[in-house]
Parts: C-alpha cells; sequence; structure tokens
C-alpha cells in the first residue's frame, strides 16, 4: 500500500475517533445538564421536566407518602417531582396526618414548608385567672392581644388601670404589670366612697384610678416593646403608642400633635416611625424626636404600607380639563416629591389595596370590584415626566374573583394575599399566582401561624390551611379526662395563639367563676 495513503487513512481514522470522543464528552455533558435542570425520558418516550419540592414539617421526622408510595427520607427533605398533580400525606406516631393534593411546576422550586401536625391527646390546663367573677360578678376582659410573633400577651380587665403583659416563650408564664393610670385618656380617680367600697383608704393621698374609656384597636410593634392603642373616651379618639418597656415614656400622638388622626401605621420594627393619615392627608412621625413631616400625599382615601413603602387610593378627583372624573391607585417611596400612579378607576367602583414584600421584590396589589391585579418587582420611583412601570411584572393576571371583596390583606409573613367577602375567602399564593376560593367556618380572618387560619364555633377551635384544605378541629384531639365535666375548659371566642416555641398552644375559657387562660401541649 502507498505509504502516503495509509498515513492518510489513519488520519482520518483518528480524527473519526476524536471527533466521536468529543460528541460523546458534549453529549454526556448535555445530558447532565439536562438531568440537573429535571428534564427525564418519561413513559411514553417524551422529554419531561420534573420540579423540586422541599418538604419541611412541624414537628420535623416525619413519614412523607408520595402518591401512594413511602419515601426513605423523612421530613424536613427535597424531592424531585415530575409536573402535576401528587397526593402527599405527612404523619408521625402520636400526631394527627396532614394530607393534601399538591402542584407541581416543571423546572421549578416548590416551598411546601409549613404543614404542621398537633399531638394526639392532649391535656388543656388551666395556667391562671384572669378576670375572677367570684369577687365581681361584671368582672370581664377589656381586651386581649396576642403578640405578632408570639412571645408575648397583653390583657386588661374591665375597668383595670393596670395592664398584665405575659411572657409565654418558654414553659413558665411570667407578668408584667403595667400602670396605666397617668397615660391613658378615660383613667378616672376613684371617689372616696369608690375606694372605701374595694377596700382602699379613703385618706390615702396616692390617687387610684379605673378606666372609663374603650380599647378600640391595639397593635404590636414587630419588637414586641410598644403597642399602638386607640381609645375612644368621652366622644372622643386618641392614639397612645404605649412603651411596654418604660410605661412613663409612652405618647399621646393626639395631643402632641394636636391632630384627630384617622388611621397610623408603623414604619419600623420598633415603631420610631409612624404613617399618619389626617383628613385625607399623609404625613410621617417621628416619635423620638416628635416631630411630624410636611404633607406627603394628599387627598388619600386608604392606604397600606410595608416599611416605608405605600400603596394607596384616593378620594375623586378631577383631570385636567375639568370634565373626567377619576380615583386613583398609586405608589409612594419614601421622602419623594409625589406618588406613582398605577391606574386610574371609575369613581364609583369599589377598590382594595394591599402591599407586600416577598423574596426582596414588592408586591403591589389592588382589586377593583372582582378583578385582582398583582403587579411586583422593585416600586417605581417617581417622575415628573412619568413614571417608567415598564420593569414591572404581573402575577396572575387572569385571576378574577368571584365575588366582590370586602377587605383585602396580606399574611403574616407576607405570602398569601387574602380577599373575604363574609365566609367567602379568595387567597392567592404570591410564590406561583395560584388562586383559591372556599366558604371558611367564619367571617372573621385569624391567623394562627404564617399559613394556617383558625376560628373558635360552638366551644371548638378549627383550623386549616391558607387554601382551604387539610380542615381539623383540635378540639377532638383533646383528652375527655383532662378535666371534671363541670369544669370542661371550652375556648372562648377570643384570640387563640401558638407559642414562638411551636410548643404550646393558648386560648381563653370561661366559666362561671371567670376567665381563664388555658393551654394545651400540641408537640413533644
Amino acid at each position: 500500500m502507498d505509504y502516503e495513503e495509509k498515513k492518510k487513512k489513519q488520519f482520518i481514522r483518528v480524527l473519526i475517533a476524536e471527533a466521536g470522543m468529543v460528541l460523546s464528552v458534549l453529549v454526556i455533558v448535555v445530558v447532565a445538564t439536562l438531568a440537573a435542570m429535571g428534564f427525564f425520558i418519561s413513559s411514553n418516550g417524551g422529554i419531561e421536566q420534573s420540579g423540586l419540592m422541599q418538604i419541611h414539617s412541624l414537628p420535623t421526622g416525619a413519614t412523607v407518602e408520595l402518591d401512594g408510595g413511602t419515601l426513605f427520607s423523612r421530613t424536613n427533605l427535597s424531592k424531585t417531582m415530575s409536573a402535576g398533580e401528587h397526593t402527599l400525606k405527612l404523619s408521625r406516631e402520636n400526631y394527627d396526618t396532614w394530607e393534601k393534593t399538591v402542584k407541581m411546576y416543571p423546572g421549578v422550586l416548590v416551598r411546601l414548608h409549613y404543614p404542621r401536625l398537633f399531638l394526639q391527646n392532649r391535656v388543656a390546663e388551666a395556667v391562671m385567672n384572669l378576670s375572677d367573677k367570684t369577687k365581681d360578678e361584671k368582672a370581664g376582659l377589656e381586651f386581649y392581644q396576642p403578640s405578632q410573633s408570639r412571645n408575648y400577651i397583653i390583657y386588661a380587665e374591665k375597668g383595670a388601670a393596670t395592664w398584665k403583659l405575659l411572657e409565654v416563650k418558654g414553659d413558665e408564664v411570667k407578668t408584667t404589670l403595667l400602670d396605666l393610670s397617668g397615660i391613658l385618656p378615660g383613667m378616672v380617680e376613684e371617689k372616696a366612697e369608690t375606694k372605701a367600697k374595694v377596700g382602699i383608704d379613703a385618706q390615702s393621698t396616692t390617687p387610684k384610678y379605673h378606666f372609663e374609656g374603650e380599647i378600640m384597636s391595639l397593635t404590636w410593634s414587630k419588637d414586641e416593646n410598644r403597642v399602638l392603642a386607640k381609645v375612644s373616651y368621652d366622644g372622643k379618639t386618641e392614639w397612645v403608642l404605649v412603651n411596654l418597656r418604660d410605661v412613663a415614656n409612652s405618647l399621646n400622638l393626639t395631643k402632641t400633635f394636636g391632630m384627630s388622626f384617622d388611621r397610623i401605621e408603623m414604619i419600623d420594627n420598633a415603631a420610631n416611625q409612624l404613617f399618619a393619615l389626617e383628613n385625607h392627608q399623609l404625613r410621617r412621625i417621628n416619635v423620638s424626636e416628635k416631630t411630624m413631616s410636611r404633607v406627603l400625599l394628599g387627598n388619600i382615601q386608604d392606604f397600606d404600607s410595608n416599611g416605608t413603602n405605600v400603596i394607596y387610593s384616593t378620594t375623586e378627583l378631577t383631570a385636567q380639563g375639568g370634565e373626567e372624573k377619576y380615583r386613583a391607585i398609586g405608589v409612594y417611596r419614601n421622602d419623594e416629591k409625589d406618588g406613582t400612579i398605577l391606574a386610574k378607576v371609575k369613581p364609583g367602583e369599589k377598590t382594595q389595596i394591599a402591599l407586600a414584600r416577598y423574596f426582596d421584590e414588592d408586591y403591589m396589589c389592588y382589586v377593583v370590584g372582582d378583578k385582582p391585579t398583582i403587579l411586583y418587582g422593585d416600586l417605581p420611583s417617581y417622575d415628573e415626566k412619568g413614571a417608567d412601570l415598564s420593569g414591572l411584572k404581573t402575577l396572575a393576571e387572569d385571576n378574577v374573583f368571584s365575588t366582590i371583596p370586602e377587605s383585602l390583606e396580606v399574611s403574616t409573613g407576607n405570602e398569601y394575599l387574602v380577599a373575604r367577602a363574609g365566609a367567602k375567602y379568595m387567597v392567592i399564593d404570591l410564590d406561583m399566582g395560584d388562586l383559591y376560593e372556599y366558604e371558611a367556618p367564619t367571617a372573621g380572618l385569624n391567623w394562627l401561624d404564617g399559613s394556617m387560619m383558625y376560628a373558635v364555633s360552638n366551644g371548638e377551635i378549627l383550623v386549616w390551611d391558607f387554601d382551604g384544605t387539610n380542615r381539623r378541629n383540635l378540639s377532638e384531639s383533646v383528652k375527655a379526662d383532662a378535666q371534671a365535666s363541670e369544669d370542661k375548659l371550652t375556648p372562648m371566642a377570643r384570640p387563640v395563639m401558638i407559642a414562638s416555641n411551636n410548643k404550646w398552644m393558648y386560648y381563653l375559657s370561661e366559666d362561671k367563676t371567670g376567665i381563664k387562660l388555658v393551654r394545651e401541649k400540641i408537640r413533644d
């Protein structure tokens, strides 16, 4: 054979071999990349993409059944799943069972972090008496309010000048007394004859007070050091920011600024900064310096805030030219000249607004009639020439509610948008944009934790997940012999709270002797 011909053929073979190796490597890399992205060959020979689901539970260590088969690992875990619906069941010995049909999306991470299992055969135990009817048959509570982070409860008996702060972080409940006699409007000094009736020395120079007003609302600061009280007395309404760590440094906002505020919202965790609405004008209050800003926005009908960002709706406005009437829905960033209009609506249309921040993005939510709109991204900045809204994305723009809602709010963890009309709940998951509609056991909206709602009905505590599924009656899990039948600790229609340690559930119970604070151990 010719040497040159042999050399040429050998070169071609080497070239083909190297090309084959390169192609093999490319195929392996592509296949590995697609596999890492969740692509796989289905049973019918097609290529599909799976997703990843993170499955958590409280408590952890629950057995997971997926589509009827038991997984080797227990919660908390991550599991790749094909797109579509899957049945999921979580169980653990001595606990109740959580189960649901969940939806998986191709190439998407789904966080299922909220399932909660409750200990079975719980015992209801009375912790303390909050009011005593044996001493006063008219005894009761003026208010009772757990903190948002579930570390504390604050309450006061009717007519009492002293509030009581309960710390429920651990197994022991600790009580702190707060004297509000010189702080709240509606505190009236006891007369001599009244002092004698309650065993107080009428000649005592120390004034004694009782409360004759009404606590209309009470809002905790996120750091749990203050509460904002809206107090009604003698036909007037005043706002008082109560310092729970130093009551003497509480601040009556109404008297300090000489304004009758319609609404006040906290801006920061410590409530050092506040938004205040008065006569349709929105201002900012600096609590430490006791100063108030210029008018930030005028003609405000309603507003909602998240930090220093605001979403608002206006009163009726007139367009340039003087003929067209409209109302505006807009947003406002801290200290800018004016707001940015997101939409204009007809004056007679019913609107609801809410603002959230979820995974480092702002969610601007508004409902006009039965049509919700959710824009997300960075809150746009004001521009005199017109703001640029092109950077905003729309979540689930095809969603329409089955009825016009009466209220709109965001869940405590900023994960769900909840519209409500009576007991009709319409919930949008801000992570995926899914809409869930259902009839709830109650018209009131109460959060047991960041994803679970509850109602107290006919002496029973009913719970369900945000989407209306996984409903349970917790009262069925309490031991029948926990109390004698005549002393059964039946929950009242007052706030139910799971303590931050996720070990105890607290609620109130009332009988002929008074009102008791009751708790049940819900996990080992």
